[in-house]
């Protein structure tokens, strides 16, 4: 069963069917090709609250159960349109016994509803055995990885979600330390609600996959668009857009407790900030 269909039911996977992927070409840099994913592959997601958090926030603090980061929402339709933002490839602890996993992405959708276009970079601890890749994704579908591109910890990213035509999506995730770039143009329904930059515990076989542990994540610069398709406007990601809240995020086990990683505030331009593993926020990024 895949993420969105758990999430969502059938009626949900069968609205997604119509949506015609299309590989993007053209993109910066030496172009990489996107291929289904063959393995049993992590699966990124909408927001899942913890058990007794509060569905909105007014510039406050959430939890949830697979998110840290930050996402602005509100509750008019076609509100965000673009966003992008950088980071470092994080290198992952591969000490620890078992499976562990984790994303960093930007995208749109999915804190107050139940799509999502997003695209980032994992990383994992498989059995000892650092794993390293790219992806794009929107849900209730199943994760693409980006074959072409070779990534490693101290790589630097960048995410790029578009909406280019109405109703057409373009990600694209450049690697900025090799020059190589990837990703894909989709047809698909987005309502524009929230957009968010995200380092997450994605979901493995069913469930909520061990946090890998990482050092700290900076996303910085990030920026959204909220102009209309194709003619973005670039703006700080954590700026708050006329008639949106920012939500700050922490993540907490299924249960509620423990919190297994903690953001930053954003910095002094407000379009970045850092998230660490635990209950301990790290100092934001210097502007």
């Amino acid at each position: 069963m895949q993420f969105g269909e758990r999430l969502f039911g059938k009626a949900a996977v069968a609205m997604l069917g119509s949506a015609s992927l299309v590989l993007a070409g053209g993109v910066a840099g030496a172009s990489a090709a996107s291929q289904p994913v063959t393995h049993h592959a992590p699966q990124v997601g909408r927001m899942l609250r913890a058990p007794g958090a509060s569905t909105r926030t007014v510039r406050g603090t959430t939890k949830s159960t697979n998110w840290s980061g930050y996402a602005q929402s509100t509750s008019k339709k076609g509100t965000f349109t673009a966003a992008k933002d950088f980071w470092t490839v994080a290198t992952v602890n591969t000490s620890k016994s078992g499976d562990q996993y984790s994303s960093d992405w930007i995208g749109i959708g999915g804190f107050n509803d139940g799509t999502l276009v997003q695209d980032g970079t994992e990383a994992d601890n498989i059995g000892g055995t650092a794993h390293y890749d790219a992806w794009t994704e929107i849900i209730p579908a199943s994760e693409v990885v980006i074959t072409g591109l070779t990534i490693k910890p101290g790589n630097k990213m960048e995410g790029l979600v578009e909406e280019t035509k109405a109703g057409t999506w373009k990600m694209t995730v450049f690697d900025l330390t090799t020059g190589k770039s990837g990703g894909r143009t989709v047809n698909y329904s987005s309502p524009g609600l929230s957009v968010e930059a995200i380092h997450e515990r994605p979901e493995v076989g069913g469930s909520l996959a061990t946090l890998a542990t990482t050092g700290n994540v900076t996303l910085d610069p990030g920026s959204l668009s909220t102009a209309a398709p194709g003619t973005q406007t670039w703006k700080p990601l954590l700026k708050v857009v006329s008639g949106a809240t920012l939500n700050e995020i922490r993540m907490v086990g299924n249960t509620g407790s423990p919190v297994l990683a903690s953001p930053s505030g954003p910095d002094s331009d407000s379009d970045g900030f850092a998230v660490a593993d635990g209950s301990t926020p790290p100092p934001p990024p210097k502007s």
